[in-house]
């Protein structure tokens, strides 16, 4: 990519479509919209993108990396209107140059891959990478550079959605903050308390198994996603990395 090219970039998540402008290492988010209804989608990108904020972009190029695939054909529809070109997808109209060691490479979401080349552009070979959000990832980058799998669980959201939904006694609790120490005295509190350090305590001990298999205990962990900064306060470990535009970063890495 030409150091002076800027990239309008759209990260589709199941629950937010966000959208910058920018290049490596500086990035300028432009909105922020609800995916769901996918039927809306477009109008609410050309109420949160008026004219004036895509001007002076033309030359821009347009990239998109997606989770949700009911999202795809009106964000495509949008950026032809809005840009006289459709988004290049990853995963479908472009690569993610990550070398993939699983069993079904295939299968593998473009998210996670980009993910891990962005951390390992950023900190380097081995290292984990954590992505918290409506799921939580927990993957890891070998000592070779190559993604080499990893684990994904419900988010603090889903968690909690499910015990409210599931459990017929249980409130529907939010999980915004980290709750005190030691042993809630009253229901919404204890759910509060599992369902953070379900989240938490998990994504640690990956980290941890992760560490100990490639013996390198310093190996550094890369965190992203809307629920990073909840996340982080609830990891012990050391060499944690805060990087919000990990997503664009793997994306202009790619090209």
């Amino acid at each position: 990519m030409p150091e002076g090219r800027k990239l309008i970039v759209f990260d589709v998540g199941n629950t937010t479509v966000k959208c910058a402008v920018g290049r490596r290492g500086a990035w300028e988010i432009l909105c922020r919209v609800a995916t769901c209804p996918t039927e809306g989608l477009e109008d609410r990108l050309n109420r949160a993108l008026p004219t004036d904020r895509l001007k002076g972009l033309e030359a821009a190029r347009v990239l998109a990396c997606s989770v949700h695939p009911p999202a795809d054909r009106p964000l495509r529809t949008f950026c032809a209107r809005r840009t006289g070109r459709g988004p290049e997808f990853f995963g479908t109209d472009l690569p993610a140059p990550i070398e993939n060691v699983t069993e079904a490479p295939e299968k593998v979401g473009a998210d996670r891959l980009l993910l891990a080349l962005g951390a390992r552009e950023l900190c380097g070979a081995p290292c984990v990478v954590i992505s918290a959000g409506t799921a939580i990832t927990v993957d890891l980058v070998d000592a070779e550079g190559r993604f080499a799998g990893g684990a994904i669980a419900a988010g603090f959201g889903l968690c909690a959605r499910a015990l409210g939904e599931g459990a017929e006694l249980l409130p529907l609790v939010q999980v915004e903050t980290p709750p005190p120490p030691g042993p809630a005295k009253n229901t919404r509190e204890a759910i509060r308390r599992g369902v953070f350090w379900s989240c938490a305590g998990g994504a640690g001990a990956l980290v941890e198994q992760y560490r100990r298999a490639l013996d390198a205990p310093q190996a550094p962990v890369v965190c992203t996603g809307s629920d990073a900064p909840l996340l982080m306060k609830g990891l012990e470990a050391d060499d944690i990395h805060h990087e919000p535009y990990l997503i664009f970063e793997g994306m202009a890495a790619a090209l």
